[in-house]
């Protein structure tokens, strides 16, 4: 979900169309030889914007992809074939794919060699007494300036938490370190009164060793074709790879390093790249890096990432950008600004850990909240959440002789503070609920390159897509020179922690899949080219079926600038739409609805709901057309509809629907059709391979989101599941339900595949599928096993309780997509007109790991932008690799072209997408399952106290919308 740092961003679609849904280096000093490369900067607060800048990914020399790692990995298939199968590891690799036409891509990884015989030593720091977070990060920075052993020339780098890496091994009788932050009377606390008595030191630091690790020792077992298995202590080996990588980027104070890696770099002094995007937020360009495994080699994955990030100084801009996009929404104030950190600005500066002077930092906890300090004798007086200075009052003075004083009183008399603010901003909690600190806003100056953690508005996500919008040739010139440049890597600062990565990108060979035929009614077949088609003078395959329909018209008081004055000409023209592709349905019946909103949310819900309870009576379907894009209303319409009365709706922005043209109509049909039990297109059944063929195959999609960082504390996980009802993969019904908020595996898998079986069974005269393909979306790197483990006992037990005799044959792909690897083509001929490789293209040598069954699929043709290939691993397989299923007994090449063929069944699209369709249409029903539970938290009142009271009915569909796919 949301809340994030964006890296690469998986952005959501918007709803306006239609059911939305340190030293200064040069970049140019040449580091392949004497080449120069061009200067990809552009000025310090730069967008997109002018040309695009010179790139050597077409002029740069190609090296031929490594033989030797080809017969490697070659090797390693053969030997793999013949060993006996291990119980409780992934699926073997049965060999590597051969269709399509092969070219040579540019993978951005780079091969990494390390100095003989070095050994990198792992040590924790032990602090006595124990020290907080932020504390913990002074006493590192003053560590590394200072401590004795830290300055003998030996390559050290840390975490920035509790891990350092060193070169050599420290000596065993080496003395504790001690260092202090300075008195404690400056740091401010105590309900705002600024005499807290925190600790601040002496510390006592003992460094602990932990491990010894040997890149020669992983470089073994990379080149054994008999190691099956991932290495011994693996994630711990790539974890301080990863830290000795950071170890100048973490040196240099203008570089900011985030993410939960701690693997993406922004530069945030003159030379950052930013955007505004409104709201208190900035987008910066960095990079991602990562050390990663493969055949016979250990390479480092480095690319662009973009970061949205909260503007850096007052706080009082921040919250007045808040006010402008989200109004005077209290509640959501409190959870946006929590954990952002603030200069102090009235307290004296004091010596950080780098030595140099700042004013201290604060963490803000929250907004002044009516439930502060309850347990204290002399709790706080706080009129309401986010109440202002004057509104807030605190206890000063002992149990007895205190009296109650306001917070601007207090800064006055203290301070000789007068508050600008004193009676319109909130205040801002820098304690906690048992013991608040009180800070004006006024006082507290942001402290840059802070992720912006709350989830993008439509607008933020708008200007976030223009900045990080960029062509393969923009990213590839970005990775060769400041790429390089951010971690040290072009001027070969690497070598002093005995590392030295290559200074080229590897190439890797690649195939071209040619794209599947569509049917279309009528028999008519498409042959899609660069990843599209039109609907011209097209019938769906099947066309759905509406008895009685009717719209509901939601205006906004007052709003004369609304384009839609009256939609039946609009609704008249989309009558004829539907007929033209297909739907059998009578013309809308009128007098449409009307409803009239204003700002008050209850009594617009109120409003929304008789209207409702009207059309439930009389009508299944219904199209809504919105004021606004504002996600309230879309949130409330969809709950009424697909879970209280059982009435489908198809919501467009009025604003769009007037004066709508033919295009923006069909787009608009094939939703509809789909929502209402028809099939759009269809893959012509010898490109279905044998789900077409034999017609028993049931392809299944998965996926868990969990809350942003802005939803409600209360918020839970929600688990989707989606499922084709017959060979033809043209609807896709499903079920979510909200499980343990953060919990990775489907919770109640066992009992959502029960009801996807069941329909198939009603679908298909009774009969079972006899294999169930399923495609797990929102798994990352090290959570592979608990797919193995977790969920596909899950999906033999659901198996069990229905099945006869023999079980079926099941296969889990993981399908992943937020990942860091990109291509590059080194040939004109293979390059798209936005200069990606051609759709299509496959890779599942090179980069992939021999002990793996994965490979990397680009089924889309990007409008803009960069392609992002989607990344699949098979867990567990019984059909591929299964003679009797698959009569083609090439596993590879059948999973590889079936997987692709499938991308181009989204049927609310006339375009291939980037990735697996069952696992897209599973993610886009999470995403509507937590719009469920934005309403049903507002419809209650916000008062919903427990994850527990999202449990159990609040996500079931009403009787008539369970198999329709209501989220699409």
């Amino acid at each position: 979900m949301s809340g994030r740092a964006h890296g690469d961003l998986p952005i959501r679609g918007g709803r306006g169309g239609g059911d939305r849904g340190s030293s200064s280096r040069g970049s140019d000093r040449g580091y392949s030889g004497d080449r120069g490369r061009g200067n990809d900067r552009g000025s310090s607060r730069g967008g997109r914007g002018g040309s695009e800048p010179p790139s050597g990914m077409l002029t740069d020399p190609v090296e031929a992809p490594s033989t030797r790692v080809q017969t490697l990995e070659d090797r390693y298939v053969a030997e793999s074939t013949k060993a006996r199968p291990e119980p409780g590891t992934l699926a073997r690799r049965p060999g590597y794919g051969t269709q399509g036409r092969s070219t040579v891509l540019r993978a951005n990884f780079f091969p990494m060699e390390f100095k003989p015989n070095i050994k990198f030593h792992s040590y924790r720091l032990k602090i006595k007494p124990e020290a907080k977070k932020a504390q913990q990060m002074f006493i590192l920075q003053t560590m590394f300036r200072k401590y004795p052993l830290f300055n003998k020339g030996i390559g050290i780098a840390t975490d920035g938490a509790t891990e350092i890496v060193t070169t050599e091994l420290l000596p065993e009788n080496r003395a504790p370190f001690i260092c202090s932050m300075g008195n404690g009377s400056e740091h401010g606390s105590g309900h705002g009164s600024g005499k807290s008595k925190a600790y601040t030191g002496p510390w006592e630091i003992t460094l602990t060793f932990e491990s010894s690790y040997s890149p020669a020792d992983m470089m073994t077992c990379l080149e054994d074709v008999n190691h099956r298995r991932e290495l011994e202590n693996e994630a711990p080996c790539l974890r301080v790879l990863n830290i000795l990588m950071s170890a100048y980027p973490y040196k240099d104070t203008s570089i900011v390093i985030i993410g939960k890696g701690r693997n993406k770099f922004f530069r945030m002094d003159k030379r950052k790249q930013s955007m505004e995007i409104r709201g208190g937020a900035e987008a910066a360009r960095g990079y991602y890096s990562s050390v990663r495994l493969g055949a016979g080699r250990i390479f480092l994955n480095l690319n662009v990432s973009h970061g949205a990030f909260f503007n850096p100084g007052s706080l009082v801009a921040i919250i007045n950008a808040f006010h402008e996009i989200y109004k005077d929404d209290r509640k959501l104030l409190d959870r946006w600004l929590r954990g952002l950190k603030v200069h102090a600005s009235h307290l004296d500066a004091r010596e950080n850990g780098h030595g140099v002077k700042e004013k201290p930092v604060r963490t803000i906890f929250g907004v002044a909240n009516p439930r502060d300090g309850r347990n204290s004798p002399n709790p706080p007086r706080v009129k309401q959440v986010a109440s202002s200075a004057d509104n807030v009052q605190f206890w000063m003075g002992d149990e007895k002789k205190g009296k109650y004083v306001t917070v601007t009183e207090y800064f006055f008399r203290t301070y000789n503070k007068k508050l600008k603010h004193s009676g319109d901003l909130p205040i801002v909690n820098v304690g906690n609920f048992d013991r608040p600190v009180y800070l004006p806003a006024e006082l507290c100056e942001v402290i840059p390159g802070q992720p912006f953690k709350p989830e993008l508005s439509m607008v933020q996500r708008q200007n976030m897509i223009k900045f990080s919008c960029r062509r393969p040739p923009q990213n590839y010139a970005s990775i060769m020179t400041e790429g390089l440049d951010i971690l040290w890597i072009s001027e070969g600062h690497t070598k002093a922690v005995g590392i030295k990565p290559g200074k080229e990108m590897l190439t890797v060979p690649a195939r071209i899949l040619n794209p599947p035929n569509l049917l279309y009614g009528g028999k008519k077949t498409t042959n899609p080219r660069n990843g599209s088609w039109n609907l011209i003078g097209t019938k769906f395959s099947q066309g759905a079926n509406i008895k009685k329909w009717t719209c509901l018209w939601i205006r906004k008081r007052g709003d004369d600038k609304a384009k839609l004055k009256n939609p039946e000409p609009e609704m008249d023209a989309f009558y004829r739409k539907l007929r033209d592709h297909g739907l059998s349905l009578p013309a809308p019946s009128k007098p449409y609805l009307q409803v009239l909103i204003g700002s008050d949310d209850r009594e617009n819900r109120d409003m929304i709901k008789e209207a409702f309870k009207k059309i439930m009576k009389e009508f299944p379907f219904l199209i809504v057309l919105l004021p606004t894009t504002e996600g309230k209303i879309f949130d409330y319409i969809k709950y009424a509809g697909d879970l209280k009365t059982g009435v489908l709706t198809h919501c467009m922005l009025g604003d769009k629907f007037a004066g709508a043209n033919e295009q923006y109509l069909s787009n608009n049909a094939m939703k509809v059709n789909l929502k209402m039990g028809g099939c759009n297109q269809l893959l012509q059944p010898a490109n279905a391979r044998f789900i077409g063929a034999a017609k028993n195959t049931m392809v299944v999609g998965l996926d868990v989101t969990h809350p942003s960082s802005t939803d409600p504390e209360v918020f839970p996980s929600v688990a989707a599941i989606v499922a084709s009802t017959d060979h033809r993969m043209g609807q896709w019904p499903g079920e979510v339900r909200a499980q343990t908020r953060r919990q990775e595996h489907v919770e109640f898998l066992k009992e959502m595949m029960l009801t996807r079986l069941a329909l198939w069974q009603k679908s298909n005269n009774g009969n079972l599928p006899q294999n169930i393909l399923v495609y797990r979306d929102g798994v990352s790197d090290g959570q592979f096993n608990m797919v193995l483990t977790e969920e596909l006992p899950k999906v033999q037990a659901a198996a069990k309780a229905v099945y006869r005799g023999t079980m079926p044959n099941i296969t889990i792909v993981v399908c992943g997509k937020r990942h860091n690897v990109r291509f590059y083509p080194t040939n004109p001929k293979d390059q798209d007109r936005t200069s990606n490789p051609l759709n299509g293209c496959v890779v599942d040598r090179g980069i992939t790991r021999p002990i793996y069954w994965d490979f990397y699929l680009q089924a889309q043709a990007p409008l803009q932008g960069s392609a992002r290939p989607a990344h699949y691993i098979v867990i567990y397989d019984e059909i591929f690799t299964n003679s009797k299923v698959n009569l083609d007994r090439k596993p590879a090449d059948v999973l590889q072209e079936l997987t692709h063929n499938i991308c181009y069944l989204m049927g609310r699209a006339t375009r291939s997408i980037s990735y697996s369709t069952p696992a897209f249409l599973a993610d886009r029903f999470c995403d509507r399952g937590r719009k469920y539970l934005l309403a049903y938290y507002y419809e209650n009142d916000q008062m919903v106290q427990n994850e527990d009271k999202f449990k159990g009915a609040t996500l079931n569909m009403a009787s008539a919308c369970q198999n329709s796919m209501v989220y699409i």
